[in-house]
């Protein structure tokens, strides 16, 4: 029996399936949800994802969001079964997840606790984009070029544009399969490369204005308050293009934004090069993510925050600590 054979038989035939990602959503957990959803859809069932914030404008290009709530009150419909998507950890779903009802766990996270009734991870995966893909195709089930359109997306978004590490000849011969069977290119082209929002552009320069050094100049770092977020309107904005720059600085191994989303609630985002391993770092303040890329959310003051955490990178970094590493290719995870 394939693993979608095995998911397809958690759910309520043709019935409604509750769909979740992680919060601040990126690319890869928003193309891998929409895609799962849309081949759902397809499949006679009433897929529909719950976000509590607008989709981050990068990405609303994306086909499938007329499957998206936008649902400020964090309410799911009780009894609908629910898959969660690219969430390593149920604390990092803005969402109560509901007794009694299976929960599907689908991830790459090397991070990933293994929450739910069934899960299907493997971290060796470039994206949870490739694992939809593969559960899609070991099934014999005919991927729709808009489905396709988003799962190319997941991939480039969580591979650099197939540049980091994390790439394999496996995640190229997905996106060739993917524009095989019509992906659309050319609509990803004009909003994913050469399409930026004029927020996400000005959360650069704020962010690059207030960046400092520590660790002999080997930690980049840049913290914004709730105050400066709001009055530009800047907390829904996606971080991975600041991020990447400051990473790409001369002589920089890792990369931190704090952004303190509420009146004392902090979102980290963590990003290194070859030898601080993230996503030990953001373990220990209760996130996780890969190696080189990694996030936690902590309460508390920014100032008191910041100080922690960064004292914290600065000892990583001398101790230059072990890697999570991605796997031998095999779901030695998968339990669905």
């Amino acid at each position: 029996m394939s693993d979608w054979q095995r998911i397809i038989d958690n759910l309520n035939k043709g019935g409604k399936v509750t769909l979740l990602v992680h919060e601040k959503p990126d690319g890869d957990c928003l193309g891998s949800a929409l895609a799962l959803g849309l081949q759902l859809k397809d499949a006679g069932y009433e897929p529909q994802l719950y976000l509590p914030e607008p989709i981050p404008a990068t990405y609303a290009f994306l086909p499938g969001t007329e499957l998206i709530n936008i649902d400020r009150k964090k309410q799911l419909p009780s009894g609908q079964p629910v898959i969660a998507v690219d969430c390593a950890d149920p604390g990092r779903i803005q969402y109560t997840l509901p007794q009694g009802c299976p929960i599907i766990n689908i991830d790459h996270h090397c991070s990933n606790n293994f929450f739910g009734d069934f899960y299907l991870v493997d971290p060796s995966a470039a994206a949870t984009g490739e694992i939809i893909f593969t559960l899609l195709e070991e099934a014999n089930v005919t991927i729709n070029p808009h489905a396709a359109t988003c799962l190319y997306v997941a991939i480039l978004a969580d591979t650099g544009s197939f540049s980091y590490s994390n790439t394999t000849a496996k995640t190229f011969r997905i996106a060739a399969k993917l524009l095989e069977i019509g992906c659309d290119i050319e609509l990803i082209r004009e909003n994913f490369f050469d399409k930026r929002p004029l927020q996400e552009l000005l959360n650069i320069k704020l962010t690059l204005t207030k960046m400092q050094f520590t660790g002999n100049n080997r930690i980049a770092w840049s913290a914004l308050s709730y105050q400066e977020l709001a009055a530009q309107d800047l907390l829904y904005i996606d971080t991975d293009s600041v991020l990447n720059l400051m990473r790409s600085v001369e002589g920089v191994e890792a990369a931190i934004i704090f952004r303190e989303i509420e009146p004392g609630k902090v979102k980290i985002s963590f990003r290194s090069q070859k030898q601080l391993d993230v996503n030990m770092l953001a373990g220990e303040f209760g996130g996780g993510g890969h190696a080189r890329a990694a996030g936690c959310s902590i309460d508390g003051q920014l100032e008191t925050i910041i100080t922690s955490v960064i004292k914290r990178a600065e000892e990583y970094l001398r101790l230059q600590k072990g890697s999570c590493q991605g796997g031998d290719g095999n779901k030695h995870c998968d339990k669905l």
